[in-house]
């Protein structure tokens, strides 16, 4: 089906006069890596008028006149993007290598685990294994280890995990994490449930971003460390202890994640699995339930992705978000989806989204969409905004102009769907909670209905996942703003985190 189209400026840049570097189609391979600036300093002037134009529109005629666009994206729509697709300059080639050694960097006799583990959202594991475990067993780990180099953005998992557990804040596992600084080191433990759900705690003191509590040196000094969970600690709840040269450390899983569950069957060292750089642990001395490790000899410990040279493709912050063949999200070939970034918003230019131009909307319409989703992969501390938007202003927590779905949520949760939206002048609301949704590579349905009229009319915005209704309701000075729209599609949610691998098919949405 074609797209509208309209004439006039309110939808930003004209698409016939902008350059490769400003519009990307869905399906190249090239990102953009022009200054969003430029286009944020000419919206505010911009949208006063197209505010005004949209305000004039008559309410009987914008409440009834709107089409509905389809799409079951057999072939490339030709939607338009920013920053979408990524560069292929920025794939790095990575080197993991790791596993026995007949060195002594943790101390002790000639004999240990380790070596040189990356960053990657390709898994590389070294682990014995081991009975299946649960967070109903009493799990108990205790060794030296070493760190004889760390670069920025590094970190190793060492811990229980499973032989399927994949991506950042790992399902079913319970580590602690070695997190690399340029030659310093913090350290965290940590546990992620079979439901996506995560919690742990710190060695240090205060926030991560602010802790006054030194570092330590990746200078190759031996730490001691023993890792403890009784599942009958903090009155019933679980609670994990880590010691770590002799200090002590605990931490209570969070309400009912203990009966979420998780399922080990391996113990051993795991990369962290979002992109960043290497860090050189070394594994000595350890016992595992009871069982003593000693690497006089070479273990025979399973391998997988641990000794390899490769490209990693999946590199932060550079989205790979258009139109694919694939059908991930059900139905026949053909959908649109990939690889979204959270993105500080310090860094402007990295802010992405992929739409198709619907003519001026605002938010005195009567607005739905509806379509099917598949969450593939995702990582803690990542999202994406999915509805109508304005191509000025598209940048934002959520942005100005804005009127959606936002799918994230705390790392206790995993990824809520919920409402969301933001006016002309910056009003916004984020419903607190809604359906979860889970990174499994399922298909779900979705929709989604603004009502101008309800809320005595302020508005109302409903969505479902699969039947499970939600709504919120705007708040009053949201309507005294309005709003501009003039893209309907999806936006990269500008605060740091990390990614997610999502797919969309069978979409329906208004347009004028």
């Amino acid at each position: 089906m074609a797209l509208p189209s309209f004439a006039g400026p309110i939808g930003g840049p004209d698409p016939s006069t902008m350059t490769g570097q400003d519009r990307v189609r869905g399906g190249g391979r090239r990102c953009s890596r022009n200054s969003a600036g430029g286009l944020v300093r000419i919206a505010t002037a911009q949208l006063v008028w197209t505010v005004s134009l949209l305000m004039a529109v008559d309410p009987v005629r914008a409440q009834t006149d709107p089409g509905r666009v389809r799409e079951d994206f057999s072939r490339d729509p030709g939607w338009e993007g920013r920053r979408n697709v990524a560069d292929p300059s920025a794939c790095v080639v990575k080197v993991q290598d790791f596993g026995f050694s007949a060195t002594r960097h943790a101390g002790g006799e000639p004999g240990e685990i380790g070596g040189r583990v990356c960053r990657s959202p390709t898994p590389a594991v070294y682990a014995k294994k081991i009975p299946i475990r649960t967070l109903n067993d009493r799990l108990r780990a205790r060794g030296k280890f070493s760190v004889t180099r760390s670069a920025g953005g590094s970190g190793v998992l060492i811990g229980w995990f499973n032989s399927a557990s994949r991506g950042w804040r790992t399902p079913n596992s319970l580590a602690f994490r070695i997190d690399g600084e340029a030659g310093k080191f913090r350290v965290f433990f940590e546990y992620g449930t079979q439901t996506w759900k995560t919690g742990g705690g710190t060695t240090f003191e205060g926030r991560y971003q602010t802790t006054k509590t030194p570092m330590f040196l990746a200078d190759g000094k031996p730490h001691t460390w023993s890792l403890d969970y009784n599942p009958g600690g903090a009155d019933g709840a679980g609670e994990i202890t880590f010691t770590l040269d002799g200090k002590v450390y605990k931490a209570a899983l969070k309400p009912g994640h203990k009966t979420e569950g998780a399922v080990f069957d391996r113990f051993g060292i795991m990369n962290v699995q979002i992109s960043g750089d290497c860090i050189t642990p070394w594994l000595d001395d350890l016992a595992i339930d009871g069982a003593r490790e000693d690497f006089s000899a070479d273990p025979g410990w399973e391998g997988r992705g641990n000794r390899i040279r490769f490209e990693e493709r999946v590199v932060r912050p550079h989205h790979d978000f258009g139109h694919r063949k694939t059908s991930h999200a059900g139905g026949k070939p053909g959908e649109v989806g990939g690889v979204m970034w959270r993105i500080e918003s310090t860094r402007p230019q990295n802010a992405g989204y992929y739409g198709a131009p619907i003519g001026p909307l605002s938010l005195d319409w009567e607005l739905s969409a509806s379509g099917k989703v598949c969450l593939r992969a995702a990582s803690s501390d990542s999202g994406i905004l999915v509805g109508w938007f304005n191509s000025l202003t598209y940048i934002g927590a959520p942005p100005p102009n804005f009127l959606g779905i936002f799918i994230e949520g705390p790392s206790r949760i995993g990824h809520y769907v919920r409402p969301a939206y933001g006016t002309s002048d910056d009003v916004k609301g984020v419903m607190g909670s809604g359906p979860i949704i889970r990174p499994d590579g399922k298909g779900h349905d979705w929709t989604l209905r603004y009502d101008p009229r309800a809320n005595e009319g302020r508005g109302r915005i409903v969505m479902t996942l699969d039947g499970h209704s939600v709504s919120m309701d705007l708040k009053v000075e949201a309507r005294k703003g309005n709003a501009a729209f003039d893209r309907f599609g999806f936006v990269s949610w500008h605060r740091g985190g990390h990614f997610v691998e999502i797919y969309f098919d069978d979409i329906a949405y208004t347009a004028r």
